[in-house]
């Protein structure tokens, strides 16, 4: 065969290749979307999903590593307009639910699909959630439950994936918190009569005096991490004022708050501090968005550029009566400033911030559990 030949024949297998090639492709690919891949077609979410943890993961690495030893540390409940998925269920959510499994992502992630019984895109998924009802999926298992970005979109006027992965490392903090044993057996046993809102928001929503002292002991807190006050000095004013508060609860109502308090305090003010990580991290650092197709890059923007926590009143100010969220944000940020080691025992053998508080304020060492 002469050279001519040979180059039309080497062209015609590069031809009959790439046709091969391309048939193939469309094929495996029409196959993957009909079997519901969870990386195909329509169904971004785990795209999302997966950037979510990668960022988690990330900022939990440079600030807080012992949250970043699992993706998911609790069985998780995802909400989507394609349906409502389970990752890695536990042994009662496979037996109610009987949900159906789904290629995954990620090999560390076992995906479930629930039933259409459990489908919902008419309500805004965003808790952890923890139930004595054998009937629940999350029967004495603290479950996360978070909606995907688009399905966010329905209830929240957000834009950016930045946004949606705030709001959601919020929770997934949750998870992590309730996730480690000790403190998982402390709170299992820590009834809250009404919950939380009731319990201690009632105070503050119908007392005024309550109210005037609460605003006080976080505007000291605000204070020390801001570096306004000397550190002892406030941290002693706050613990006065707090015990004046509580005793005056016992005393006219004959019930004792404090127990209840420093576990929302530390339980949701730590949820919030892991949102000021977590913005700080996104203004200083790029995220991995390798897992991305380009429509969904173009959604992240610089949002948190100049981002300054002393400036982020929405996590330090009180406006409603969840005051505890607060109270515990402002205190993370003080045990950050002058007392960084306390996140090698917090949740593993000290359950509320009070020692290191104690210890700031010259009254004792940290590391025993109260």
């Amino acid at each position: 065969m002469n050279l001519y030949y040979r180059k039309k024949a080497y062209l015609l297998g590069i031809l009959l290749f790439g046709c091969l090639w391309l048939a193939t492709s469309g094929s495996v690919q029409a196959q993957r979307e009909q079997s519901g891949h969870p990386l195909d077609g329509a169904q971004r979410h785990w795209e999302h999903l997966e950037y979510l943890i990668r960022l988690k993961n990330d900022i939990a690495r440079a600030s807080w590593p012992d949250y970043a030893r699992e993706d998911v540390t609790l069985p998780t409940l995802y909400y989507t307009f394609n349906g409502t998925f389970v990752i890695n269920p536990n042994p009662h959510i496979l037996q109610l639910a009987n949900p159906t499994p789904v290629p995954s992502p990620d090999p560390d992630w076992k995906i479930y699909r629930l039933p259409e019984s459990y489908t919902d895109t008419l309500e805004f998924q965003f808790s952890n959630s923890y139930s004595d009802d054998p009937t629940d999926l999350y029967y004495r298992e603290n479950i996360m439950i978070f909606s995907s970005f688009e399905l966010t979109q329905r209830f929240v006027p957000i834009t950016d994936l930045q946004e949606w992965a705030e709001m959601v490392l919020h929770e997934l903090f949750h998870s992590y918190q309730r996730s480690i044993p000790g403190f998982r057996e402390y709170y299992s046993n820590l009834p809250i009569p009404g919950g939380p809102d009731a319990f201690l928001g009632g105070y503050h929503k119908e007392l005024d005096w309550y109210r005037e002292a609460v605003a006080q002991e976080n505007q000291l807190l605000k204070d020390v991490w801001q570096g306004t006050m000397d550190p002892r000095e406030g941290i002693r004013k706050y613990l006065d004022l707090r015990e004046v508060r509580r005793k005056r609860i016992l005393e006219k109502y004959g019930v004792d708050i404090s127990e209840i308090e420093d576990y929302e305090i530390l339980i949701e003010g730590h949820a919030r501090y892991f949102q000021s990580l977590a913005k700080r991290y996104m203004r200083d650092h790029p995220t991995d968005t390798s897992m991305l197709r380009e429509a969904d890059r173009d959604r992240i923007g610089n949002i948190f550029a100049g981002y300054e926590p002393h400036e982020d009143t929405g996590l330090s100010d009180i406006y409603n009566d969840r005051y505890y969220y607060q109270l515990g944000y402002n205190i993370a940020m003080i045990l950050e400033k002058y007392l960084p080691g306390y996140a090698e025992s917090i949740y593993h053998t000290v359950f509320n911030y009070n020692p290191y508080l104690e210890a700031l304020a010259g009254d004792g060492p940290t590391g025993e559990k109260e």
